[in-house]
């Protein structure tokens, strides 16, 4: 079972980019309310036990909008409670005042499937896992990942995650070696795919300086490249891989046509599931042709 903490969140200007990002994976239910209204009283308690019967199927954010008006402002909120759901980083439906049970399943179902359907173990491993990474705690993650895999060798997820926590903890040697043992051609691929950015970024500066040398000069091509590396390993993969066409667009022979070699790399570590990775697919072709 998810941790209630991990699916129902207060958001404010410090934090709400962060979790709009989280709607990539997870969509997220922003809830405006504020404590003088008295529809969102009633609502609030809806609105949670939803959260806790779907279990981290979507994540409920709640933003005051007399603490953080600037967020309402931008966002369009005209009325409150307003009820705004962002799937993979795009509004996909919206509710303003008082509203049924009913109406929110309605406006929810379609998006994360019904109430009840819970994840199975291993994708509540995963999360466990996900989060000791997002703590820094790397050496419990590894711990609880090489055990599990003692386990359930071929349990090719695992395999992968561990991959992704050794290179958090600058492991990288550990890393090629659990690459190495991976029996799974598509798994081993999107390892090696990994392993071949960390290649590319082994000598690069890190992305404040990268960040400073395209502020000195925007026609860097080499920040440019790194800056596209570090955004995508950093899990955002549209304004990298925008980054990278720019570089096609500029000079083809840089690197010898690296940023195209970078790009389909990209498109294999994102996935075929992300829809990034057909937008930017159809982009690279249209540069092409």
């Amino acid at each position: 079972m998810a941790e209630p903490a991990s699916y129902i969140v207060d958001v404010n200007e410090t934090n709400i980019n962060d979790v709009l990002q989280q709607s990539m994976q997870t969509p997220v239910l922003l809830d405006f309310w504020a404590s003088w209204c008295e529809p969102c009283k009633t609502l609030g308690p809806i609105l949670e036990k939803l959260a806790n019967e779907y279990q981290g199927k979507f994540i409920l954010a709640k933003i005051d909008s007399d603490a953080s008006p600037a967020i309402a402002q931008q966002l369009g909120v005209r009325g409150l409670p307003t009820l705004k759901l962002v799937v993979q980083g795009q509004l996909v439906n919206e509710l303003t005042g008082a509203q049924p049970e009913a109406s929110i399943r309605e406006m929810l179902e379609p998006h994360v499937g019904p109430a009840g359907e819970q994840e199975d173990d291993a994708d509540a491993f995963l999360q466990q896992v996900q989060r000791a990474r997002e703590m820094g705690a790397y050496d419990q993650a590894i711990e609880a990942l090489q055990a599990a895999l003692q386990e359930q060798p071929e349990r090719w997820e695992y395999h992968l995650a561990l991959v992704d926590v050794l290179i958090d903890a600058d492991r990288i040697d550990d890393a090629k070696q659990v690459v190495d043992a991976i029996k799974d051609d598509k798994t081993k691929n999107s390892a090696l795919v990994k392993l071949s950015f960390l290649d590319w970024l082994k000598d690069a500066p890190d992305p404040q300086t990268v960040q400073e040398q395209l502020q000195q000069d925007p026609e860097n091509l080499d920040a440019r490249f790194y800056y596209a590396l570090h955004l995508i390993m950093a899990g955002h993969e549209e304004p990298g891989l925008d980054l990278l066409l720019d570089i096609m667009r500029k000079d083809r022979s840089f690197r010898d046509d690296g940023a195209k070699e970078a790009l389909l790399k990209a498109f294999d570590l994102i996935g075929s599931g992300n829809p990034a990775v057909s937008k930017y697919r159809r982009k690279l072709f249209a540069l092409l042709h």
